[in-house]
């Protein structure tokens, strides 16, 4: 009993609130609204920075990875790296879990013509 109670006083108090200033309350709404969009979108692209990666990582252990590749060769085969610097000459794919200065990366080395160079895995 005690903890539906804690739920719905909070709620309670929202409805009281919201009758007697509706116009802020809908206000106070759309903030949150957007505060939980932004938050999904979030997740979404850390979810798919997670599965690049885990793309980029089966492409460099596979038989298939050479030198010479064209950036739209690892781009069909890796998706969309998080960062791509020097130019346009290094890509890097992520996990979730690491950043940009801590933790697995996976770095495509370009020459300046987009062709695939080299590639490593930092660990």
């Amino acid at each position: 009993m005690k903890k539906t109670f804690s739920i719905l006083l909070p709620l309670i108090y929202a409805l009281v609130v919201a009758a007697q200033h509706p116009a802020e309350a809908a206000g106070e709404l759309t903030k949150l609204k957007g505060i939980a969009d932004g938050m999904a979108a979030m997740d979404e692209v850390s979810k798919q920075e997670g599965i690049n990666y885990d793309k980029a990582k089966a492409f460099i252990n596979s038989q298939e990875i050479k030198e010479g590749l064209t950036k739209e060769t690892v781009s069909q085969r890796c998706g969309e790296p998080v960062a791509i610097a020097d130019n346009g000459t290094r890509w890097v794919y992520k996990p979730p879990s690491s950043t940009y200065f801590k933790g697995e990366k996976i770095c495509f080395i370009f020459d300046e013509s987009g062709r695939l160079v080299s590639w490593k895995q930092v660990l």
